[in-house]
């Protein structure tokens, strides 16, 4: 499944298909030289078909008989459209696209194929392939930025600008440690990127939304693998050793049993108390369980679950599996604006991801809690500020990127360890407020002294430092305080 959205001209809708193996093999044709030199500067159409030959109404085109010759002609291309290749070699086509500097280029394949490869953007006819090309080509200039030096989220997101509508699609694939991969953004991955985490980052900062819900899978919380094997287990000791057995009941000391418990001599004899079983119905009966367990030898109507891992071989409950929802992803508004105005590497942007709320929403919710205490005494709360010291100092050393992924992998942190109830905002670049609902701070504060010391100790050239203050109801609570006070009182460390 690839990146599917929809191409238009004349009012048609393009047919989309999804990638299927074939077993013909890809031949590619040795490279022919173009009969004239285009300027660089101007883009065209690039026609990969494995005569090398344009038909007549290919206009603003140059045509190809392999990749290897149009990379020898030095053309800059508009877009990309694919012509009479097995699916094989539009699979291999589309993904040497993705993997060179034209990556963002639209590769259309022409109508009439069955199969369109996971990389490619639709079918089509090469008049549908030229107008999508130049619609992405006016987005670009629009955006005017250079794509050679865009970060791997920038990429990400820059593709899907460029593509109205467009989606991208959740691909099962046996073979990955999460169960499900997105092959675009696979593609779009250099040397040590991991595709996983971009997309993660990019949603929790909201700028990817999940459009339609796929599929639903749970991970191991020690390893976050989706490779789990579900046994059936016995409820009283967890063995594995359980099977359907008879059971029997003997009215005289309460004993419930396998019934093979009760065989003595020929004869039925409660094992517990000795008891002679004659008369079902007056010295035993036959409860309604329907499994023994043959290690404790305790009878059960119902079996219980455990989970385990198929990768680090963890064993838990299937309630205690963390469960994570399969969405296509497309560009949020958030993302759309952010990538406008080149925001998207925001050094501090990433707080802005755990539980969070604007800051005048926060200082109503403050004052909402204030009085709700005042009100009912039992309800108490805290506050807590995170002050980063350092983090002028360590963007000037490291780069704002760099400085992005340290407070990433901080706010990764921190969304794991606050409630549902728990709530956030960000006054100025390096202050984060915490808002804690009946808890008390001293735990979370010291998690996070404990999370920001990792990183320092990860071999960080100039870790970040952070202050981290906080006050509590009632303890701290002085009369007619409000938001704006208690705030204020945190800031300059009272």
């Amino acid at each position: 499944m690839a990146v599917c959205h929809e191409t238009t001209s004349h009012g048609h809708r393009n047919r989309r298909a999804h990638l299927i193996a074939d077993t013909q093999p890809f031949n590619a044709m040795a490279a022919t030289p173009l009969t004239f030199s285009p300027p660089v500067e101007h883009e065209y159409m690039v026609t990969l078909r494995p005569s090398g030959q344009r038909a007549h109404d290919e206009t603003h085109s140059v045509a190809f008989p392999s990749w290897e010759a149009f990379l020898a002609a030095n053309v800059t291309p508009l877009g990309f459209f694919l012509d009479g290749w097995p699916p094989r070699g539009q699979a291999d086509l589309a993904e040497k696209v993705r993997a060179s500097a034209w990556w963002d280029r639209p590769v259309l394949v022409a109508a009439g194929t069955n199969t369109v490869p996971t990389l490619a953007d639709a079918t089509g006819t090469y008049s549908q392939a030229l107008t999508f090309s130049e619609r992405t080509l006016a987005v670009r200039r629009s955006l005017q930025r250079d794509t050679a030096s865009l970060y791997f989220d920038e990429r990400v997101l820059f593709f899907l600008y460029l593509r109205d509508n467009a989606e991208l699609q959740p691909l099962c694939d046996r073979h990955s440690h999460l169960l499900y991969r997105y092959p675009v953004v696979d593609a779009l991955a250099r040397d040590g990127e991991d595709a996983a985490a971009c997309l993660a980052t990019l949603t929790r900062r909201r700028l990817l939304e999940p459009a339609v819900l796929v599929d639903r899978t749970r991970h191991c919380r020690s390893c976050a693998s989706a490779h789990l094997h579900f046994l059936d287990v016995c409820p009283h000791c967890s063995s594995i050793h359980i099977g359907k057995a008879a059971s029997l009941h003997c009215f005289s000391c309460g004993q419930v049993g396998p019934e093979a418990d009760f065989h003595n001599d020929g004869a039925l004899a409660c094992p517990k108390c000795s008891t002679s079983l004659r008369h079902i119905g007056v010295d035993y009966d036959r409860p309604l369980t329907q499994y023994a367990c043959g290690s404790c030898h305790h009878v059960f109507m119902e079996t219980s679950v455990i989970a385990r891992c198929l990768e680090c071989g963890t064993a838990a409950d299937p309630d205690a599996l963390d469960m994570r929802e399969i969405a296509t992803l497309r560009l949020a508004p958030h993302g759309r604006a952010a990538l406008r105005a080149g925001q998207i590497q925001e050094s501090f942007a990433a707080l802005d991801t755990a539980n969070y709320v604007a800051p005048p929403d926060f200082r109503r919710l403050l004052d909402w809690t204030l009085a709700t205490h005042a009100r009912h005494a039992e309800m108490r709360f805290a506050l807590i500020l995170v002050e980063f010291q350092n983090a002028t100092e360590v963007i000037e050393q490291q780069g704002a990127a760099r400085v992005f992924l340290m407070l990433d992998e901080f706010a990764r942190r921190l969304h794991e360890l606050l409630r549902t109830s728990d709530i956030t905002t960000r006054t100025q670049e390096e202050r984060l407020w915490l808002l804690l609902p009946f808890s008390s701070p001293e735990g979370l504060a010291a998690r996070l002294e404990k999370a920001l010391a990792e990183q320092a100790s990860a071999g960080q050239a100039s870790p970040l430092r952070a202050r981290i203050r906080h006050l509590q109801v009632p303890q701290d609570l002085r009369p007619g305080d409000n938001a704006a006070q208690w705030m204020s009182r945190l800031q300059e460390g009272a």
